[in-house]
């Protein structure tokens, strides 16, 4: 029988699994639309809007299983499962697609990420010529590690490496907020850490001004879904958790989510103070290569993105052969070919696409607006048309608001993902 978790633990992994490298990506976000400290204001103030239309989201799909009448201690289906059950399987395919896509995103800023991540490694620890190539140094990990890794059958040994994960958040975080204070040797003219970084790279304030206003915001928007997802993983944290009430998983939800945009905003905010308009799309790229906290930094990432990437991986084949091969049996010979086809096209582009920012935008845009805006409304609407229908659940106020709001997710969600899109084509 699976072990339960208590609150606290489902917090701690709550906040692991939203926590992960695009939030390194949220300085250049708002830097996307000024540069001056007084922008701060207006991104905390997106990023605790959305992280609470997030969280809404997230405590709704154990709702649509409840409210088809069913006791607290059933379990709960996934959005999957709920999409074809009130929407129709005709369409169930879009939900595959975006399980296919999401972590396939991910993956592929994992792999821009280790790039920039091994390369100033290599830098660090004096290595030059073809040993200190950050294009080598990934296609040596991904074909040494990264493949091996992926072929294993349980994952189980991997497990120590998302507490790696969550302790390397915290360091970096403090390292950073470190670096953001008045006396940081990046804010003093002539030091010798700022001198060892390109002049594009270094601060920059002032220039462009605060364009709040501006469509450019919508970068942040498209970012701060991606550091906010993990609607598809509702169902387990709910049916993993101790006395599973909606009571309990309200305090999941609101511990978890809270504790995740605490970390956002603290890393966005420390980057962006220390950079201004000139933060990269991986913020940590910015600081020095002779920076010792950075280096701590930029190594426990990359064991962290190493450690978990054959996790996205199986997310990615299990997709892929629910979308292909659904109902049939997937031998080893073309898993395997499978593996390699996905690593060597994730390397492929990771090796031709230098911006992780615009990675974890667009895939923050299409896929995030859809899953934490779009398809957990629609079912909702879906689901209480047809209880009220069959006169199992009686019409009120409270539930026409919350319908109305809905459909408004639903629509803002498509002007993200579409809107969204496009200002980061263009931005580029």
């Amino acid at each position: 029988r699976k072990r339960k978790q208590s609150l606290g633990s489902a917090i701690f992994n709550l906040v692991k699994a939203n926590v992960g490298s695009g939030v390194f990506a949220l300085p250049a976000g708002i830097a996307a639309f000024g540069d001056v400290p007084s922008i701060l204001g207006p991104a905390i103030a997106v990023m605790c809007f959305l992280g609470a239309l997030s969280a809404y989201a997230f405590y709704m799909i154990p709702r649509l299983t409840r409210l088809n009448g069913v006791d607290d201690n059933s379990p709960i289906k996934s959005i999957s499962a709920a999409w074809e059950q009130e929407v129709g399987k005709d369409s169930a395919w879009l939900i595959s697609l975006c399980c296919l896509l999401t972590p396939l995103g991910t993956a592929l800023t994992f792999s821009i990420v280790m790039k920039d991540m091994l390369g100033t490694l290599a830098k660090s620890a004096g290595l030059t010529g073809f040993f200190a190539s950050k294009h080598a140094l990934l296609v040596g990990i991904t074909v040494s590690v990264l493949y091996p890794l992926c072929n294993l059958k349980s994952l189980a040994a991997l497990s120590p490496v998302s507490m790696i994960g969550v302790v390397g958040t915290i360091i970096t975080c403090l390292y950073m907020v470190a670096r953001a204070l008045p006396t940081s040797p990046y804010l003093q003219a002539g030091s010798e850490l700022l001198k060892s970084i390109p002049e594009t790279y270094r601060p920059s304030f002032g220039i462009v001004g605060n364009n709040s206003l501006s469509p450019s915001i919508l970068v942040l928007v498209s970012m701060a879904a991606t550091s906010l997802l993990v609607h598809f993983s509702a169902h387990d944290f709910c049916n993993d958790l101790e006395d599973n009430s909606p009571e309990r998983f309200k305090k999941l939800t609101g511990f978890g989510f809270s504790l995740t945009v605490l970390i956002n905003i603290i890393i966005m905010s420390a980057g962006f103070l220390t950079f201004g308009g000139a933060c990269q799309g991986m913020i940590l790229n910015n600081y020095s290569s002779i920076d010792p906290g950075a280096t701590l930094s930029r190594l426990i990432v990359a064991i962290s993105l190493i450690g978990s990437f054959p996790i996205l991986v199986r997310a990615i084949k299990s997709a892929f052969f629910e979308l292909s091969h659904k109902g049939k049996q997937v031998t080893e010979k073309f898993e395997k070919n499978t593996t390699k086809t996905i690593l060597g096209a994730l390397t492929a582009i990771a090796l031709a696409v230098d911006n992780a920012g615009v990675v974890v935008s667009l895939n923050g845009a299409v896929m995030g607006s859809f899953i934490i805006y779009a398809f957990p409304s629609i079912i909702f609407l879906k689901l209480t048309s047809r209880l009220m229908a069959e006169g199992k659940l009686q019409k009120s106020r409270k539930l026409s608001i919350e319908r109305f709001f809905n459909r408004c997710l639903v629509g803002s969600g498509a002007l993200i993902a579409f809107f969204g899109a496009m200002v980061i084509m263009l931005e580029q």
